[in-house]
């Protein structure tokens, strides 16, 4: 993911542009990111997981784990 903005911590300047003239000559700038939504799983994604998993509930659990993973990294 790339960063939105830049921050310039000694002067709490904020800018989109890394190099822009408002941040301190040889300061550290900080890059600054977006929150993302989570995004949930569907009614067909829980159903697909769980006739995949019919025997163990830790392995549904496991399965929902993996794909939210999947889905929000």
């Amino acid at each position: 993911m790339k960063p939105i903005a830049w921050y310039d911590p000694t002067n709490g300047m904020v800018s989109t542009d890394k190099d822009s003239p408002l941040f301190t000559p040889l300061g550290q700038v900080l890059p600054l990111y977006t929150q993302r939504t989570w995004e949930g799983l569907t009614k067909e994604e829980r159903h697909e997981i769980s006739l995949a998993n019919k025997p163990y509930v830790a392995d549904i659990m496991a399965a929902h784990e993996a794909k939210l993973k999947e889905k929000n990294t």
